[in-house]
């Protein structure tokens, strides 16, 4: 018998990351029916060693979204037309424009229908952006964007949302995590077989995916892999779920009817506004014009329960004119008990859009 139990840590991952005790991933898959994308200013194709990921530590979780990658990477194609530099000698700066300039994702890892971005000038595009996006997504809760734009100033916007439903629902239940009960859901006599085995060495290490609804999305929970590096859970999900040509076909092995999963339920909303690059100058003249960085902030949205889950991720950009500028037990457990990842990505993508590592109970409700 297995038990398979995800333990949230203290380290939360939004988009796909990895964690020293658990590791939950939620991967969401794309369909090759893509609309053609605009050639781009920068390399689309991820390499299998690019771990460029931005994430930052809330609440001691780590949590990483896609859409400000897709936000800059418009901002470039559309806009500068060239890779962006800044005129800085900070070395934080400098860190993440190297990263953002080396995209762990774009357009071309997500399916169509889950994102909208654009990029412009002034308070027309602003208005176009709240219209088209909120046409398209009626279901969004993120607020209308309500910046103070003149006619020269850039903004550039990405928007993704997921929302996925397990093939068969969980049971509700309480669960232990790091000790104490939470609300959460677990496997029974006909939802285990939602739970697919990619990797197991015990009850605190083990991959698996659960069966969904609509096979082009995947969703991964992961226990035991390094929480503070992000890095090494996205290299075993390169290795472990790499991009597939058919979405029907299952990774890994139908857990046992014997078997034990068992997960907390989690909720959380974060918004970060980007410091280390707000008030940089761009050494990119656009239109002959010199522009500073005014607002770079990402908001995310994550639920996850018995049913499914939703990803919800935006980011915005301003760019404003500036004149300055070991046991017998033989079932495999798999309960997420102790931290863990949850990563999202689409099936025909080895690149998750959406990371979590979760480390404490902060987006978890204390079971009565």
């Amino acid at each position: 018998m297995r038990f398979i139990q995800i333990n949230p840590g203290r380290l939360l991952t939004v988009l796909c990351l990895a964690a020293l005790g658990s590791v939950a991933f939620m991967s969401v898959a794309c369909c090759k029916n893509k609309t053609a994308e605009r050639p781009s200013v920068l390399n689309r194709k991820v390499a299998q060693d690019n771990f460029n990921y931005t994430g930052s530590d809330y609440k001691g979780n780590y949590i990483w979204g896609g859409a400000m990658n897709l936000a800059w990477n418009e901002l470039t194609d559309n806009i500068v037309k060239e890779p962006i530099r800044l005129r800085t000698d900070n070395k934080q700066t400098l860190a993440m424009l190297e990263m953002l300039n080396n995209p762990v994702i774009s357009t071309a890892d997500l399916d169509e229908a889950s994102y909208y971005v654009k990029s412009g000038f002034g308070p027309a595009t602003q208005d176009r952006i709240n219209k088209e996006c909120r046409a398209k997504f009626p279901s969004k809760t993120f607020d209308d964007l309500d910046y103070d734009l003149g006619d020269y100033d850039i903004i550039s916007y990405a928007y993704f949302l997921k929302e996925i439903e397990y093939a068969i629902a969980f049971e509700k239940r309480d669960v232990d995590f790091d000790g104490q009960m939470v609300k959460g859901f677990g496997a029974n006599e006909n939802s285990y077989k939602n739970i697919y085995i990619l990797e197991y060495k015990d009850k605190d290490n083990f991959l698996v995916s659960i069966k969904l609804k609509d096979s082009k999305d995947q969703i991964f929970l992961g226990k035991g892999y390094p929480m503070e590096r992000p890095d090494a859970i996205v290299a075993k999900l390169r290795a472990l779920a790499p991009a597939q040509n058919n979405a029907e076909y299952t990774l890994g092995t139908l857990m046992g009817d014997s078997d034990v999963f068992m997960a907390p339920a989690l909720s959380l909303s974060y918004e970060r506004d980007y410091e280390e690059m707000l008030q940089k100058v761009l050494e990119n003249r656009i239109g002959g014009r010199e522009y500073f960085i005014d607002v770079m902030k990402e908001k995310i949205k994550f639920d996850m329960d018995e049913k499914g889950a939703r990803v919800e991720n935006e980011a915005v950009i301003v760019a404003r004119l500036t004149s300055v500028g070991p046991g017998q037990d033989k079932r495999k457990i798999m309960m997420l008990d102790k931290p863990y990842w949850v990563l999202m990505k689409r099936f025909d993508s080895a690149n998750p859009y959406f990371i979590l590592g979760v480390n404490n109970r902060e987006f978890m409700q204390k079971a009565e």
